[in-house]
């Protein structure tokens, strides 16, 4: 009998003409996977197609699979769920880090951690990418940690200590001194602070209070890269919505520090708009932004009413705006996506959300698209998405052509909780799936009840490098 390393050997040894012609008749995902993990030899061969497809999409564009807790609730490691045969796979991935996704985005984890400092991590290729810390969370958290002293201080001398610590961890100036309240507020709507409140016996609750919400996890709701890092390490970008408030960050490979957007670099004309419009310093018009996309070489990022920016992020860092601010859908509680269809057209989606006995649970999704019709760029409704299907949660949200994948349903909506602050006792449960067509939603996937505080499930792109 062959030893162990002689059949390791063996496996090696097989023409790459062979490994191919395996690699290409491989139809489920999960045994994609399992083949790039028997060698290194093998690895790199799926790599190598992975990066130059012969001719089959499917070998660089996959559907996505949604990252969930282990069947025994395993720290390290997840497993996962493919929703088109509704079926969790037997193997799990090994996943370092115990602590909420920031985002998921063309086969890579985002993680922040305790000291801001954010790591890309592929579960597939088990490589991990360390970036610097987001300096501005800091300066939050200083705030925070500092509201009692800083309450008694007297206004002048509450300016000039909030300006030595925005210099330090460089935050942008402000041409006023902001009320304490307005920094640390929970929420980002002034109009339900009622809502903030919570049951008694949750409050007291340490895993569901406000700390849950301040942890370093949830500094930072959206992270979207410009391209595979595997694929290009030296060019690549990655756009953030961090803090409180919501607002824009990115870095480029190679970089030591993050270049934030802010009054700063923006042009007189969205100054103009911003304060016109808001009714407010243009700092605090640049927050709110709810999700990010990247296309044709640039990033788009769209705000809770409606308002889209474009970012070169190249040499010379130019913002623009697009659209008006328009209200069409100005609850709170609603989620807003944006996402570049099949076909190139940018879509902003939707997700209206109603509380269900104490639970928050989606109810329908309302998609738009953006329509340029003699100059005058904005969001119109539409009824249906095609042959596309939509993956949205806390990833880089994404559309399939429906038909390239058996199973996958064209003009559905599949969604997971990424509820951005903490859980209620139910736990990050409302997942499922909106058919665009009848207006119905139906679950499909469920945490069992010992798992509600683990890591909320997250939509990934496998890459089986």
């Amino acid at each position: 009998m062959a030893s162990e390393s002689n059949s390791g050997l063996e496996w090696a040894s097989l023409p790459k003409e062979l490994l191919d012609s395996i690699l290409g008749r491989l139809a489920s995902m999960a045994d994609c996977i399992r083949f790039s993990a028997v060698c290194s030899d093998w690895r790199r061969i799926a790599y190598e197609n992975y990066r130059n497809p012969p001719c089959d999409p499917r070998r660089r564009h996959q559907l996505p699979l949604l990252l969930v807790p282990t069947p025994d609730s395993s720290t390290d490691a997840r497993s996962l769920y493919d929703v088109r045969r509704k079926r969790l796979y037997d193997f799990r991935l090994k996943v370092p880090y115990h602590r909420r996704c920031a985002g998921s985005s063309h086969g890579w984890l985002i993680f922040v951690h305790d000291s801001y400092k954010v790591t890309l991590f592929n579960p597939f290729s088990r490589k991990s990418i360390h970036l610097p810390p987001i300096r501005r969370l800091f300066f939050e958290k200083r705030i925070r940690d500092e509201v009692d002293e800083m309450s008694v201080l007297p206004d002048f001398e509450k300016y000039q200590y909030e300006k030595k610590l925005r210099d330090e961890y460089d935050e942008e100036e402000r041409e006023y001194v902001p009320d304490i309240d307005e920094i640390v507020f929970y929420n980002d709507s002034e109009d339900e602070g009622d809502d903030l409140e919570q049951d008694e016996e949750e409050s007291k609750d340490p895993e569901f209070g406000p700390e849950r919400f301040h942890e370093s996890e949830y500094s930072v709701v959206r992270g979207v890269l410009s391209t595979n890092p595997e694929i290009n390490p030296n060019g690549y970008f990655l756009m953030v919505i961090y803090g409180t408030q919501s607002r824009l960050a990115f870095i480029k490979s190679g970089d030591e520090y993050w270049t934030y957007i802010d009054q700063s670099i923006c042009d007189q004309n969205i100054r103009d708009f911003v304060e016109s419009t808001y009714q407010v310093s243009v700092d605090k018009g640049l927050w709110y932004w709810r999700d990010i996309v990247y296309r044709n070489g640039l990033y788009y990022a769209l705000d809770h009413f409606g308002v889209l920016l474009s970012c070169d992020v190249g040499t010379n860092l130019k913002v623009e705006r697009i659209t008006e601010l328009d209200r069409l859908h100005n609850k709170w509680n609603h989620k807003t996506y944006l996402v570049e269809s099949s076909e190139g057209d940018l879509l902003r989606v939707i997700r209206v959300i109603e509380d269900e006995y104490h639970y928050e649970m989606t109810i329908k999704f309302v998609v738009y698209k953006l329509i340029d019709f003699c100059g005058d760029p904005h969001w119109a409704e539409v009824n249906s998405l095609g042959n596309d299907a939509l993956f949205l949660g806390d990833n880089h949200s994404i559309s399939v052509v429906a038909s390239d994948f058996v199973g996958c349903q064209p003009n559905f909506i599949y969604f997971c909780d990424d509820c951005d602050d903490f859980y209620y006792c139910g736990g990050p449960n409302d997942i499922g799936v909106f058919n665009l067509q009848d207006g119905c939603v139906r679950r499909h996937y469920t945490l069992a009840h010992s798992q509600r505080l683990m890591p909320p499930s997250i939509w990934i792109s496998p890459t089986f490098l």
